[in-house]
């Protein structure tokens, strides 16, 4: 597998930082939401995979209109 084609994770801290909340905030979410893409490791360690965290947020965004929320999702499944 060469690198490219690896899955990058983020850390907590670096999702924070990304999304302008604490730490905290960022452990809480995945405490509350099952639905947000993370991996819980031993250790009590936690990593995002950026793709699919990246997907999770655009399909929650308020403001776009759900048909090209849609649209979005079905040309990123081919």
């Amino acid at each position: 597998m060469d690198a490219a084609a690896e899955p990058k994770y983020d850390t907590p801290e670096q999702v924070a930082s990304a999304l302008q909340i604490s730490v905290r905030s960022a452990y809480r979410l995945v405490a509350k939401d099952p639905t947000i893409p993370a991996l819980k490791l031993n250790g009590g360690a936690l990593r995002f995979p950026r793709e699919r965290l990246e997907k999770w947020l655009r399909d929650r965004e308020q403001g776009r209109p759900l048909a090209k929320r849609l649209a979005i999702v079905k040309a990123e499944a081919r």
